[in-house]
């Protein structure tokens, strides 16, 4: 399914991509069930908000095991180390004090990068999510705006919502029930967060509704 015309629509509302004084946004898109196809929404709203950024739009993929997003992207070149300088949002434990960091590539599409896990495979034992405002704050005061994509079947990105600026979420127009949607956005709002619309995915034509 070709989401752009609607994301386009979503991206004219967002029209300057950064605010005035040059401060980015950060928006998440979440998926309300497991195969949502939130992922397909955050790199398609990426890629086409990319094309109107002058400083730049990165995508951040919160499996950091998978590297799916990045492998979609076809990320290449320099690699540029994702914490800005600041005490990032995520943590790492490893084997045996083994170096893991997170890091962006610039993909194939013009002035966007994608987040990938760079360590040996199997070196990290465990990977942590947490609110971290002054991390987000350096990254509007870098980039035009920052896209997570956060897995539907984890609530660790729940700790997240209250920096973020809205929250997108996907639904699967083939599950007929709303209590799952319902109970997703009741677990947003008490973080803190802002659901800022919703995407009807799976459709002929995606539907997407204003929060």
């Amino acid at each position: 399914m070709n989401l752009t015309a609607d994301l386009s629509q979503l991206i004219d509302e967002l029209e300057p991509i950064a605010r005035p004084g040059g401060q980015g946004r950060v928006l998440m898109v979440m998926g309300t069930s497991r195969g949502a196809g939130a992922s397909t929404v955050a790199r398609e709203l990426a890629r086409l908000a990319a094309r109107r950024s002058t400083r730049g739009v990165w995508l951040f993929d919160l499996d950091f095991n998978a590297n799916a997003q990045a492998e979609a992207a076809r990320v290449q070149g320099q690699a540029y180390d994702a914490g800005f300088g600041r005490d990032p949002f995520w943590s790492l434990t490893t084997q045996d004090g083994e170096r893991a960091r997170i890091i962006a590539r610039q993909s194939a599409a013009p002035n966007l990068f994608v987040t990938e896990l760079q360590a040996r495979p199997g070196a990290v034992r465990q990977a942590g999510l947490r609110p971290a405002p002054e991390y987000w704050a350096a990254v509007r005061g870098a980039v035009d705006l920052a896209v997570i994509d956060a897995p539907g079947n984890s609530r660790a990105p729940l700790s997240l919502v209250e920096d973020a600026d809205g929250v997108i979420l996907v639904v699967d127009s083939r599950l007929s029930r709303v209590d799952g949607i319902q109970a997703r956005r009741a677990a947003i709002e008490a973080r803190g967060g802002v659901v800022a619309g919703l995407i009807l995915n799976r459709t002929r034509s995606a539907a997407r509704s204003a929060a």
